[in-house]
């Protein structure tokens, strides 16, 4: 039933314009949305093989226009992968310009497209502003009359933690984000991943009338510039917006870096006060322990002073203790040398006396001795006696 034709390299899927153009009739359809929706991998399921490069990560994998076809109830379908804005690798208005250029000539070529699926990830818990702005732009390059001919389908609900969330963010998508292009006539699909329902959401738009896109009949029928389009309008006001912004994002991180000088130098002033204040108070209080130290220099001084004066009086009353020990103990030795000398003189008298009258009764008993003699009659030789007696009684003296 189906059969898979690539253009110039089976490798990558990549055909630019003049090779859709030269493949003849068929039925064209985009796949849009911002990166990561799964554009590559729907255009994989409808196909039935791995023929687009698809992104695992957050960084893009499309970077350019990328045609592949199939035979499909008779009819060829191309299928057109495209970049999305708030691309990875592209700016927005590099991204625009390939779109633009691609259809500009598919359309002077007399090639319609019959749909576009826009595709729109349930993964994001919110509509951020890159999902805001890719929905915004496409918008403006279909336009009003050929909103008929889009289909906005949900995709990766089964990656919703909650089956139930997920419902309520595609309702949110319904009711709030695609309302007014549901109400001129686009249709909504629940993709799940599923090659029927791939197959399904295809067949539902080879029934439609092609359409001139907005910004072919722009750009080709009105010979407009790719900037006064509506889509060159948006993108216009759209980095006027961004350029505003980052402006103010400058002029504030410009306010609060002013301010943050100013608090800094105020800081530093406040911190320079601090510092002399502080050295203020150090120099104080080096002066006050310099004062302290001095007094207490004074007062050990004195403390010093009164302690020797103490000691030079406790060592001079020990002195004139020792001295007037020393004194008495010489007067003692004086008396005791005294006594002793008065006891040798007392000593030497009592001899003297007892010598004296030793010599006295010898001299009494030489005396009573010669009377006797004298008396005996003994002549001459009680003289001699007597002499002798004298001469002993002389020489007594030197015999003591």
């Amino acid at each position: 039933m189906n059969y898979v034709t690539l253009g110039q390299n089976a490798a990558t899927a990549t055909l630019n314009r003049d090779a859709v153009i030269a493949a003849g009739p068929g039925l064209v359809i985009a796949v849009m949305g911002e990166t990561g929706s799964g554009k590559s991998t729907f255009i994989n399921t409808v196909i039935g093989n791995d023929i687009m490069d698809v992104g695992r990560d957050l960084q893009s994998c499309t970077t350019t226009l990328v045609d592949a076809q199939l035979f499909l109830d008779g009819h060829t379908v191309r299928l057109i992968d495209t970049p999305g804005f708030s691309d990875t690798h592209l700016s927005d208005t590099e991204v625009l310009k390939r779109i633009a250029s691609y259809l500009e000539g598919m359309y002077r070529a007399g090639i319609k497209l019959s749909g576009i699926v826009y595709l729109h990830k349930l993964t994001n818990d919110k509509m951020v502003g890159s999902a805001r702005k890719n929905l915004q732009m496409y918008r403006k390059l279909v336009g009003r009359k050929g909103l008929q001919n889009v289909v906005l389908a949900s995709t990766k609900a089964q990656l919703v933690h909650d089956r139930t969330e997920a419902d309520h963010r595609h309702h949110q998508l319904k009711t709030i984000y695609w309302k007014d292009m549901i109400d001129e006539g686009s249709k909504v699909w629940k993709y799940d991943g599923e090659r029927e329902t791939a197959l399904r959401i295809v067949r539902s738009i080879m029934g439609n009338h092609p359409r001139a896109l907005q910004i072919q009949r722009e750009l080709v029928n009105e010979g407009m510039d790719l900037l006064e389009t509506a889509a060159g309008a948006e993108l216009n006001a759209e980095l006027l917006a961004e350029r505003r912004k980052k402006d103010a994002e400058v002029a504030e991180v410009k306010r609060l870096q002013e301010e943050e000088r100013v608090e800094m130098k105020k800081e530093r002033e406040e911190e320079r006060k601090q510092a002399q204040a502080e050295q203020e108070r150090i120099r104080r209080e080096a002066e006050t322990a310099r004062q302290n130290d001095r007094k207490l220099h004074a007062e050990l001084l004195e403390e010093q002073l009164v302690k020797e004066k103490k000691a030079s009086e406790e060592r001079e009353h020990r002195w004139r203790l020792e001295q007037e020990e020393i004194l008495e103990s010489n007067t003692r030795e004086f008396e005791r040398m005294r006594e002793e000398r008065d006891e040798a003189e007392r000593k030497s008298r009592r001899e003297q006396e007892a010598l004296s009258r030793y010599r006295e009764e010898q001299q009494m008993q030489q005396i009573n001795q010669a009377e006797w003699q004298r008396q005996q009659g003994y002549g001459d030789n009680a003289a001699v006696g007597f002499f002798a007696w004298a001469a002993a009684l002389l020489a007594l003296p030197f015999l003591v």
